[in-house]
């Protein structure tokens, strides 16, 4: 009797819970392909603009030559701070930059922001902090990978050439 009853526990088990089982297992795995599919819809819609945007962010943190002719130690001056502080901000805020940063790359970047708004920032910690961002940047565009990501990249030498942009003619011959 009890062997009997066992018995029909099982076939209940088998023809009720496997196949829920089965069900919700399916179920499960569908919704998560679901949301994957429609992430990567998402990423694909907003690779362009974010190319751009990230585009943008590189160009604001090309060092302008006040900045890029200091020297190594040398304190960057308060008004330089502020303009590249103020620009990168406003790509952050404004013009939705926030929008396209990785979490590394918005970390990143927030170290930079301090670095520019500390009274005693020097040429060589900008640089770093802004030098990881672009390193972060191209991680995320898949122009580098981890191993590269980690890797240190030598600079050139100093440019024997000024920073500073040509004369302007004033418009007189002579």
């Amino acid at each position: 009797m009890a062997l009997e009853a066992s018995s029909t526990a099982l076939e209940i088990a088998k023809l009720v819970l496997l196949p829920a089982i089965g069900f919700l297992a399916g179920f499960g795995a569908q919704w998560l392909l679901q949301a994957r599919k429609s992430r990567d819809e998402l990423l694909r819609a907003l690779a362009e603009p974010r190319a751009a945007a990230l585009c943008k962010l590189w160009e604001l943190t090309t060092l302008p030559n006040e900045i890029a002719r200091l020297t190594d130690n040398a304190e960057i001056p308060r008004q330089a701070r502020e303009s590249l502080d103020c620009a990168i901000v406003d790509w952050y805020t404004k013009q939705a930059g926030a929008l396209y940063l990785s979490w590394p790359a918005t970390q990143i970047l927030f170290r930079l922001l301090d670095s520019l708004r500390t009274s005693e920032s020097h040429k060589t910690q900008v640089e770093a902090a802004v030098s990881g961002l672009r390193s972060q940047l191209k991680y995320d565009c898949g122009i580098y990978s981890a191993s590269e990501l980690r890797r240190k990249l030598e600079r050139p030498r100093r440019s024997p050439w000024s920073l500073d942009p040509p004369a302007q003619s004033n418009g007189e011959d002579g």
